[in-house]
Formats: C-alpha cells, structure tokens, sequence
C-alpha cells in the first residue's frame, strides 16, 4: 500500500469554520496539490518496486568463458571467445535447434542458431567489454561463429575482430564478460581460461583478477587484464 498520510487526505479538501460548519474551500487548488502528493508517492513506491526487483534478480543462464588473445607484429589483432553454457540451458538449445537428432549441429542449424539465439546480443555488446587503459570499447562485431555439442551442453564459439597497435595499447589492456540485467552470469572456466598468442619478442603479463567494484561499475566480478613489454 501507498500508505498516503491520514493528516494529508483530510486537511486538503476541507477547513472547519468558526462555527463548526465545513466549507468546500479552494477546491481547484487543493485537489491539484492532492493529486501532486498522491503521484509522487506513485513514483517513489514504483522506484522502490524497481529497486527491490533489481536487488533480488538472479542469474537464470551460467557461462563458463574462455579467452584467446591474439597479437600480431603489429599489436592487438582480435580475441578467440569461448562460452560454454550450463547443462539445462545447453540441452534445450539442442532440443529446439539439432532439428535432424544426429548429436550435432550442423551448417543449416548453426546458420539458424547464430540468427535466432546470437546475433541479437550485438544489442548488448555481446556481453563484453574491453578496456584499454581508461578507455572503454563496446563490441559492435564478430565473426566466425560456431556453435557445437559437447555432451549434454552447447558451446559458442565466435572471434572479436578488435585491433590496437603496439603505441595505441596504453599499459593495461582488460577484458570482461557482464550483463548487467544479471540474467547470465559469466566465469572464467577453471581450466586453462586464457591464452596468449604472440610473437616471440613481446613479454605479455596476463592473470584473472577481481574486480571488487563489480555492478557499481558495470563490470564483471572477474576480469582478464594484460601487460605487454616489447623487447
């Protein structure tokens, strides 16, 4: 409930005379700040409403994600993505999508996954984020998608064709998986969750980190960051 104050709705519409007899006074004027108060609780309940809805979101999709950061002579040539769904959300993507049953997807099904279970995410950055020094980039393509079947799951492969030359990298580079309506919810996979390929004279420095800031800041709770010194 609203929970309008008693005090508020009485003393509005009415005011008690010297005698003892009430008066409809300034009506027009009085209704208008009536409605004003009553519309400003409407707003504060729905914000409250939103709020609490937020707070009690839970993910509803569990991803498991795998990097391959690619450099070449140049710099920053893309990024190898890997996700590998949890095992409901797997199988009712094979369900609705291995139309033939033979275990596997093949090129008509991934073409039809990659329409109507993919390319859609381009609207949300594909969930990913990069972060070269304090400049953040959205993900806006990629390419070479794949999706497969791997037991009773579905893993999505895709490639993010981003580039940075050597003297655009500025130190840090930071990379990271969120989405902010908490509808999935991304991990590094705990086996072997990033490579590195590079040339043999560029010293990269690559770990998993916390990011303790993480919805505050629209990021992920955990985040690859990279480190290179050219030789």
């Amino acid at each position: 409930m609203l929970g309008v104050c008693p005090r508020v709705c009485l003393s509005c519409f009415f005011e008690i005379g010297r005698a003892g007899a009430i008066h409809a006074t300034g009506m027009s004027s009085v209704w208008k700040k009536f409605t004003k108060i009553i519309r400003m609780e409407l707003l504060i309940a729905a914000g409250l409403l939103m709020a609490a809805q937020t707070v009690h979101a839970h993910p509803h999709v569990f991803i498991d994600a795998r990097l391959d950061v690619q450099f070449s002579a140049d710099g920053l040539s893309g990024i190898q993505v890997e996700w590998l769904f949890d095992a409901m959300f797997g199988s009712s993507l094979i369900a609705d999508y291995d139309r033939n049953k033979n275990g596997r997807f093949d090129t008509e099904e991934i073409a039809l996954i990659e329409k109507q279970a993919f390319s859609n995410l381009v609207n949300f950055n594909y969930f990913t984020y990069l972060i070269n020094g304090d400049r953040r980039h959205d993900v806006r393509q990629v390419s070479d998608f794949k999706a497969s079947i791997i037991g009773k799951t579905v893993l999505y492969a895709f490639f993010i064709p981003f580039t940075l030359n050597w003297d655009e990298i500025d130190g840090t580079l930071v990379i990271g998986f969120f989405d902010k309506t908490n509808y999935c919810d991304f991990q590094f996979i705990a086996d072997k969750p990033f490579s590195v390929s590079a040339s043999p004279d560029i010293d990269i420095v690559a770990k998993i980190v916390a990011n303790r800031d993480g919805w505050v800041r629209n990021r992920a709770f955990e985040e690859l960051r990279l480190q290179y010194k050219k030789r």
